[in-house]
């Protein structure tokens, strides 16, 4: 029985010798990213039956023939693999947002150094110079907050466009390191397989094969399953990543086009038939997750944002400046111009048109700078403009009692030819001074009228501000004029004063202006400031964003959801609409109404809105006047900032769920060292004993052995 003693303690030097083994293992690897703790499992070996030679009573019957290792176990939990994963993916999503947003943040120089502030020193100048229209240093001062509000649109402008060439850059970067360790883990469930099929524990290579998928799901989602073979597999939104020791590659990112044509970043697969703008693979979160929505979601819109912003900014900048006259009773110029002629003005296109200070428009045409008008007073009297038109002894040509009492005023401006039509009988909306000048301005024509109380003269004045959008309709692509021209459907009576008349104009002194063009021969003055006023107001303003003004070919010939085309000649006019923008439709007309954008085609340049109205071919299109310019960019800097919040308290809320869920994992799968160097000791304590008694057995039989003859 000692030679069997010897071979049963054998079994159990070598069984705790492999514990030993694999404890130091466990120490070595307590630091290394991914290791399980692995354990030795102990079994008892098969028993020694006792001879049949011997009775059953008097032979040692059964007993045990030493220990086994009967396998190397490793300890792990899948089920909080897919939990951390899906915290570190969303994470890493979260982590790529607010690293570039806040990037995006701070190039927009918000609110001391970016387009706000030089926006806001652009009303300042103009501000000054209604003041001094005249004066040579407020002109250049305006000019000179002009340039440095374009210099902040093309600096915001650039470092958006910065800011998506970086993050292409950067997805590239990551796609190339997810397609590596896409190989790796193909490469390593070759290895687990292989080890599988011998019957072998290929603990380690499942270590590291999870330690990659661990990585991987930082870069994009991934959902993983194990096959019966060991193998995993890896997919993402659906889509094989790894299938077996088959490896399916990423294609480096692309700026494609969605269904709309709208311009989208895309990540597709290598061998896609369409490689320029291939199928979109479904990322979910992850690195790669957060770059193609900073890109299409975020970046894409602030940059449309900016350059409705410039384009509606510049719009109706313009249409006030061209209104106005220069220093020199020139036609005013637009004060900003696009830079590519060809191309609508936006954030990288546009540039100031105007470098001498007396080519700045601050005068608008007004009938008080000429000679054309007279005081509508009778022998001196002053006008009471609350008094009745008909019989008014303060006027030199009151309104007739039982004549017509009605007529019209043809005012041409804009190539724009409207009418406002005066009643000055009982309950008419010209009975008065008054009221025929509240309600002639409240037409929006163009021009506004006011009563000087000083030289009691009626004036009129030429009035970009008081355009309505019925006269934009009318206008079209029309150029903006600084001329106009009111004609009187009555003709003055001509008589000496006091004599009854039926003509408007010769009741407020102004019949000689009837069909007379005012302009800068007649109605000019160097020191007005109307222009410089009216791009005050302009500040205050609601105006639509971009500055739309266009007609669709496209009939509505019954309510509901319509989309129309742009209009013949002009493919672009549509360019800068977005989602959601407010439309007015047939504005000025009995079926003006209001739409929302529900869709725009960027291919086909047609919109998709829901009209309660018909419409008849080649209505008016023009964007509605919801919001000031301010405003506008406001919410724009409102929105971004609300994006760079929602990053980071995503990102930290996901870094801290998954630090959690990593500590729960690390406690069931990780190495403890206190706990691995008890195993230590108690393993190598066994060990000793075990070589001890092999000693002592060893001692033994020598002995006896030297006791035989």
């Amino acid at each position: 029985m000692s030679f069997l003693g010897l071979n049963l303690i054998g079994s159990a030097i070598d069984a705790f010798q492999q514990a030993a083994n694999t404890t130091s293992n466990n120490i070595a690897n307590v630091n290394t990213p991914g290791a399980s703790r692995q354990v030795v499992n102990l079994t008892e070996a098969s028993p020694i039956v006792g001879s049949p030679g011997y009775s059953t009573w008097t032979g040692p019957g059964t007993q045990g023939d030493g220990v086994l290792v009967s396998s190397i176990t490793r300890i792990h939990q899948d089920s909080y693999d897919g939990l951390f994963r899906g915290a570190s993916s969303a994470q890493s999503y979260f982590n790529v947002e607010q690293q570039q947003l806040s990037a995006i943040q701070s190039s927009f120089g918000e609110p001391t150094n970016g387009v706000n502030q030089a926006f806001t020193d652009l009303q300042t100048a103009i501000s000054q110079l209604a003041s001094n229209p005249t004066g040579t240093s407020e002109r250049q001062g305006v000019i000179t907050a002009s340039q440095a509000f374009v210099t902040a649109l093309n600096r915001v402008g650039g470092a958006i466009q910065n800011a998506q060439a970086t993050v292409i850059q950067q997805a590239t970067t990551i796609v190339n390191q997810a397609n590596s360790l896409i190989d790796k883990i193909a490469g390593l469930n070759a290895q687990i397989r292989a080890s599988n099929a011998v019957g072998d524990n290929p603990n380690t290579y499942q270590d590291q094969r999870d330690q990659y998928v661990d990585q991987l799901s930082q870069l994009l989602s991934t959902q993983t399953s194990v096959q019966s073979n060991g193998s995993t597999l890896v997919t993402v939104g659906g889509r094989a990543l790894v299938n077996d020791t088959q490896a399916y590659h990423l294609a480096a990112p692309v700026v494609g086009t969605d269904a709309s044509g709208n311009p989208t970043l895309v990540i597709g697969f290598q061998g896609d038939p369409n490689p320029s703008n291939p199928t979109p693979v479904q990322l979910g979160s992850g690195q790669l997750g957060g770059y193609t929505d900073v890109y299409n979601t975020k970046l894409t819109p602030y940059a449309r944002k900016l350059d409705a912003f410039a384009n509606a900014t510049a719009t109706e900048i313009d249409r006030i400046t061209t209104a106005g006259y220069d220093a020199n009773g020139g036609p005013g110029i637009a004060l900003l111009q696009p830079a590519v002629a060809t191309q609508a003005i936006g954030a990288n296109n546009i540039q100031v048109g105007i470098t001498d200070p007396a080519q700045l428009p601050a005068a608008l045409a007004s009938t008080a700078a000429g000679a054309l008008t007279v005081g509508m007073n009778a022998a001196n009297t002053v006008v009471d403009t609350a008094a009745n038109l008909q019989l008014n002894t303060t006027l030199a040509h009151p309104a007739a009692v039982g004549g017509p009492g009605t007529g019209s005023l043809t005012v041409t401006v804009d190539g724009v030819a409207q009418t406002f039509n005066y009643n000055f009988g009982a309950g008419g909306n010209a009975t008065t001074v008054d009221a025929f000048v509240t309600n002639f301005n409240a037409a929006q024509l163009g021009v506004t009228a006011s009563f000087d109380s000083v030289s009691q003269k009626i004036v009129f004045a030429r009035d970009p501000s008081n355009t309505g959008a019925a006269h934009r309709a009318l206008q079209g692509a029309n150029p903006t004029t600084p001329a106009f021209t009111i004609t009187d459907s009555n003709a003055p009576a001509g008589g000496t004063d006091g004599t009854p008349s039926t003509s408007i104009l010769e009741m407020l002194g102004a019949s000689a202006i009837s069909g007379v063009q005012q302009n800068s021969a007649n109605a000019f003055g160097t020191g007005d400031n109307g222009a410089a006023n009216a791009l005050l107001k302009l500040f205050a303003k609601s105006v639509g964003v971009p500055g739309l003004q266009t007609t669709s070919p496209t009939a509505i010939a019954a309510p509901g959801s319509v989309t129309v085309a742009p209009p013949a000649g002009n493919p672009a006019a549509f360019a800068q609409i977005d989602v959601g923008q407010a439309l007015t439709l047939d504005a000025g007309t009995a079926n003006q109404e209001n739409v929302v954008v529900t869709a725009v085609n960027r291919t086909t340049g047609a919109i998709t809105f829901t009209a309660a109205q018909t419409h008849a071919a080649n209505f008016a299109i023009a964007s509605a006047a919801t919001t000031t310019l301010g405003a506008y960019y406001g919410g724009l800097i409102g929105q971004l900032g609300l994006d760079v919040q929602t990053a980071t308290t995503g990102n930290t809320a996901q870094t801290t769920l998954a630090a959690n869920i990593d500590t729960v994992r690390q406690g069931i799968d990780g190495i403890n060292l206190d706990e691995e160097t008890q195993n230590l000791i108690k393993y190598q304590n066994s060990y000793a004993a075990a070589a001890k008694t092999m000693s002592v057995l060893s001692q033994l039989l020598t002995t006896a052995i030297g006791l035989i003859p």
